[in-house]
């Protein structure tokens, strides 16, 4: 089974676990991409809305939340959602986590200066429509961070062949014909009003991701096989 989202569901426990083997890469690629996004768009401003679609077990919620963001998380895996209430134990507002379709979320329109769709596009039935209820929330003038995978024989060989047989992820997690381009990510983008603000590949460091049976990534210049961009709301009000 491809595209296999129970696993979210039947490994909940493990997403803080350290040395999880099914959610250590995860971790690992999602403090690249938080790094990443710092450099991007610096500081939010003090009480900054952040809104995360398809949270997990909140791995990105959690270091906005520290910072003194208001966070609202959304996934419709319960164990996740579950898992991402009860790590938390920082002082401050708790992230605020809610089990929800990220297509149809229950948060009203304009409500967030950031978005994050990380990981996600490549999992949905309707990789447009997702883009477009994010951009539904954003703020006049927010931002939307989105990372996914190019639809490319090369991300098919590395993030499911590859990744798959070596066990760095559980065998299922993707089905290579859900990955999206970056042309088509950026078309619909443009259709929602939204500008390419700024734009980066990735690639894995091989030798050390073999080295720590962890997925470490660099940036690359090339979209074709994962991608981050940030889009701004550029619509006219």
């Amino acid at each position: 089974m491809r595209n296999d989202l129970s696993i979210y569901d039947d490994y909940a426990d493990e997403w803080w676990l350290p040395g999880s083997k099914w959610f250590r890469s995860l971790y690992a690629v999602n403090a690249f991409r938080l790094a990443l996004l710092d450099d991007w768009i610096g500081a939010l401003p003090a009480g900054a809305t952040v809104v995360d679609l398809g949270c997990g077990g909140g791995y990105f919620c959690e270091p906005f939340a520290r910072r003194g963001a208001r966070v609202v998380g959304c996934d419709r895996s319960f164990r996740s959602v579950a898992a991402a209430r009860a790590h938390w134990n920082g002082n401050g507002g708790a992230p605020h986590y809610l089990r929800a379709d990220l297509a149809r979320s229950p948060l009203r329109a304009g409500c967030a200066d950031l978005v994050l769709l990380a990981d996600v596009l490549e999992h949905v039935d309707d990789p447009c429509g997702a883009l477009a209820e994010a951009a539904r929330l954003l703020a006049p003038g927010g931002r939307l961070f989105v990372n996914t995978i190019a639809r490319t024989v090369r991300a098919r060989w590395l993030v499911v062949h590859l990744a798959e047989s070596l066990g760095l992820i559980p065998r299922g997690t993707h089905d290579p014909r859900r990955f999206v381009h970056y042309e088509e990510l950026t078309a619909w983008a443009a259709e929602l009003g939204l500008a390419v603000e700024c734009v980066s590949g990735e690639s894995v460091r091989l030798a050390k991701t073999l080295r720590t049976w962890t997925v470490h990534l660099r940036r690359s210049a090339s979209t074709r096989l994962v991608y981050s961009v940030l889009l701004r709301d550029a619509a006219p009000r």
